[in-house]
């Protein structure tokens, strides 16, 4: 504790101004910064900041210029979220971790570079990401009606290279609890390769051996998405991901299972549509198949 109390006795005076400079100018940015979460929170709006779209669960705003930095402001979302908090940190703490476990693993994601609690609410500061989420890469025929034959090759390459990487993420035992296509960012980079990131990473979980209910879960959310996108490119995603899982010989059951998960949460969904307060139906856990028909 002396050695640490007493280190700026061996800095030189220059060095001394220049980390005055900076503690003060840290400062002066902590407290902009919760100006501006606090007008976000109470006005919706605040200089330099623009909202972005979210759940109900959170807020999350981006920087008007740069650099690009995104706040996510989380909200309680159940009566026990003060019991998680008390054994598992809170939801920013949370997510802090499980994106650093993700990255330490190989896997990209937004780092986290400032949590904190603003109005009592828990808070992450993330960075912006390359490239755009792959719910608007797979939008991009809605608006352009004719592509030529190489954004074909390229998107069927993206789609391909999707379903390998999640197959790599389960493979390293993690479950996404909210794998959507919003929640994955694609880079291309100069050699063409796509390079995906995994955002909104408070859930994730890392298993020893991922359950295969878990993947069946998360092939449905990926599912669940985009209407328009044809059978064939479906099943591209599914076929590079049970050939890179080596799980080809399951490939009739895992895409029946995630048909019928897919079909239960569209009604689901829709009985919610009707009536708000009405609870989810139990799930069935799916189990490993033991053989294919």
């Amino acid at each position: 504790m002396a050695g640490a109390q007493f280190a700026s006795d061996r800095l030189t005076a220059p060095a001394m101004v220049e980390d005055a400079v900076a503690m003060e100018s840290q400062g002066f940015y902590l407290l902009a910064l919760n100006e501006a979460l606090t007008l976000l929170l109470e006005e919706g709006r605040a200089p330099g900041w623009k909202r972005a779209r979210s759940s109900r669960a959170a807020l999350v705003a981006q920087t008007t210029a740069p650099p690009h930095f995104f706040a996510k402001i989380f909200f309680p979302r159940r009566w026990y979220e003060g019991v998680k908090t008390l054994f598992r940190g809170d939801r920013a703490y949370r997510t802090d971790w499980r994106t650093h476990a993700l990255q330490a693993a190989g896997f990209a994601a937004p780092a986290v570079v400032l949590r904190g609690r603003v109005k009592g609410l828990p808070f992450v500061i993330t960075e912006a990401l390359p490239g755009i989420s792959v719910a608007d890469y797979l939008d991009r025929p809605r608006v352009v009606a004719l592509s030529t034959a190489g954004q074909t090759r390229q998107r069927r390459g993206v789609l391909r290279a999707l379903g390998v990487e999640i197959a790599r993420l389960h493979e390293a035992g993690f479950f996404h609890t909210e794998l959507r296509t919003s929640n994955i960012h694609v880079h291309l980079q100069p050699d063409g390769m796509p390079r995906f990131f995994f955002l909104d990473n408070e859930g994730t979980r890392r298993f020893m051996q991922l359950p295969w209910r878990r993947r069946v879960k998360n092939l449905a959310q990926l599912n669940m998405d985009h209407h328009h996108v044809s059978r064939t490119d479906r099943l591209r995603v599914l076929q590079a991901y049970v050939t890179a899982a080596g799980l080809g010989p399951d490939l009739g059951a895992l895409t029946q299972e995630i048909h019928q998960r897919t079909q239960r949460r569209r009604r689901e969904n829709a009985m919610r549509a009707i009536r708000p307060d009405a609870p989810a139906s139990p799930t069935a856990a799916s189990r490993f198949p033991t053989q294919t028909k």
